[in-house]
C-alpha cells in the first residue's frame, strides 16, 4: 500500500490511533510517530531509521493524561515537578523515571524516559484525537541530518510509513531542551528554556 499524504490531523490521529506510523511537523523537524502504547509500531520505527534500540524515544502528549500512570511519580522530587510544571506545555524535554511494569521499546535502557508536553499544534491535536501519548524522533536514518523541509526526507522513510502530514514544521530553529529529573541535569539547552525559567523562578 502506498504512503498517504495529506495535511488532515483528524486523518492522522486516526492512521495513529489504528496502529500505523506516520511521518508529522515537529517544533523544529519532520518526525516519524505512532503510539508509544502500540509496541509493534514502536519497533516498526525503530527499524525504519536503523536506530538503537538501547536509545529509547521521546515520547509526546498534549497532557500527562494517558502517561501519568506509568510515570514512577515517587521518584520525582518537589523541584523537578515544580519545574515541568513550570516549563509544559512547550519545547521541553524532561527525563522521568517509569514504573518498572511499563516495558516499552521507547523506554531506556535505565528505565526512564524523554517526556513532552507539546503547545505544537500538530502534536498535541493528534495526541488529542487519537487519545494516546506518541513517540516522536526525527524523520532521517540514524546518524544522517534531520530535516525541516519534506521535500528532503529521505524515500527510505517516506515509502516505508502508512502517512505523511504535510503541514510545516514549528519553526524551532535548534534542538528542545532536554532535562533529566533524577539528575537535575540540563542536558541539552534549547530554545526558550531560560525565558521560561526567568518567569518561573
Amino acid at each position: 500500500m502506498s504512503t498517504i499524504f495529506t495535511d488532515s490531523i483528524e486523518q492522522a490521529a486516526s492512521v495513529i490511533a489504528s496502529g500505523g506510523v506516520i511521518v508529522c511537523p515537529s517544533e523544529g523537524v519532520y518526525g516519524i510517530s505512532c503510539s508509544v502504547f502500540n509496541e509493534a509500531a514502536v519497533k516498526r520505527i525503530i527499524a525504519i531509521k536503523h536506530r538503537s534500540s538501547a536509545k529509547g524515544l521521546i515520547i509526546v502528549d498534549s497532557s500527562l493524561e494517558y502517561l501519568r500512570e506509568y510515570l514512577d511519580e515517587s521518584r520525582v522530587d518537589d523541584r523537578a515537578m515544580a519545574l515541568m510544571e513550570g516549563m509544559w506545555p512547550g519545547p521541553h524535554t524532561f527525563v522521568v523515571p517509569v514504573i518498572d511494569e511499563f516495558k516499552n521499546a521507547a523506554v531506556r535502557d535505565d528505565h526512564t524516559a524523554g517526556v513532552r508536553i507539546s503547545a505544537f499544534r500538530p502534536f498535541a491535536e493528534i495526541c488529542s484525537k487519537a487519545r494516546t501519548p506518541i513517540v516522536s524522533t526525527s524523520a532521517n536514518i540514524s546518524g544522517e541530518s534531520a530535516t525541516c523541509d519534506l521535500e528532503s526526507i529521505d524515500p527510505r522513510i517516506t515509502d516505508n510509513v502508512d502517512l505523511v502530514l504535510t503541514l510545516p514544521c514549528g519553526g524551532l530553529s535548534a534542538s528542545t531542551s532536554i532535562y533529566n529529573t533524577l539528575t537535575h541535569t540540563l542536558i541539552r539547552q534549547g530554545p526558550m528554556w531560560e525565558e521560561k525559567l526567568k518567569k518561573i523562578s
